[in-house]
């Protein structure tokens, strides 16, 4: 039977109203993978949680040799019944979003549902939310382009890139930027954003550490940002290794991972 841990971190801000402030579940790197009947155990896990929201950073499915869309359909259908959600994109869904004439239409169709029952699609936007405790949030999913994805050469992210892509955040609101792959870490960071959270890199396969593992998707050894929590002041990354993976599966001291990030009122880590 798959399994998978639940991993929580606490940080904090002085964005945030209350002590006992914002509840984030937080799922990426599914891969088409199912715990349960219609991912029954994922779902029940996510209620117990009681997160004020549900955000989902992409690569949900596998692209390839055939889109398989079963797993994260029944799984968004059931927490978008009791949460708000929220979904940005991999490069799995930009591929089959840009592909039709290769892959069809299910997965505009897929989307089309998923919005249909209020789930956010965030392609480069941006969306707000109010926490229980009243602290505004602002939430963006950033939609990487396929060359930021490229397998063994790393891809220059240009300097104000992020802005002119996405626009500015403000201090008004605490802002939540999805971003897929943490590759680009310095840059989110640079941005502004207060908490970024990331996947992709599946843990490293081999996870020797909390921050370190053997290689990423693209080919690189020891990559920077692999997985774990990592702090720049005030703002946060989180890099969940995923709860599922595809090509090379196998995980090594790296147990997939439903990522819980609860963001409390305080000044110091």
């Amino acid at each position: 039977m798959k399994n998978f841990k639940i991993k929580t971190y606490r940080i904090f801000s002085k964005k945030v109203l209350r002590e006992h402030g914002i509840r984030l579940a937080f799922l990426s790197d599914l891969h088409g993978l199912c715990y349960g009947e219609e991912n029954c155990r994922l779902v029940q896990a996510v209620e117990d949680a009681r997160p004020d929201a549900v955000l989902a950073g992409g690569d949900m499915m596998v692209g390839e040799p055939a889109p398989c869309l079963e797993a994260a359909r029944a799984l968004f259908l059931s927490l978008a019944e009791k949460f708000p959600v929220y979904y940005a994109f991999g490069n799995h869904e930009r591929r089959l979003m840009e592909n039709p004439e290769k892959y069809g239409h299910e997965f505009g169709e897929f989307c089309g549902l998923l919005e249909s029952q209020g789930i956010r699609i965030l392609r480069n936007e941006c969306a707000g939310l109010k926490s229980r405790d009243g602290t505004p949030l602002v939430i963006w999913g950033w939609d990487g382009e396929r060359r930021f994805y490229k397998r063994l050469v790393t891809e220059p992210m240009e300097p104000g890139y992020l802005k002119e892509t996405l626009g500015s955040p403000d201090d008004s609101a605490y802002h939540i930027l999805m971003a897929h792959t943490p590759q680009y870490g310095q840059a989110y960071f640079s941005w502004g954003a207060d908490l970024i959270l990331c996947g992709h890199y599946h843990g490293g396969i081999w996870r020797f550490s909390e921050n370190r593992g053997l290689a990423a998707p693209n080919f690189h050894v020891f990559p920077k940002y692999c997985c774990g929590l990592f702090s720049r002041g005030d703002r946060h990354m989180v890099v969940s290794p995923g709860l599922g993976e595809h090509t090379i599966r196998l995980r090594i001291r790296n147990p997939r991972e439903l990522i819980i990030v609860e963001i409390v009122h305080g000044g110091d880590e």
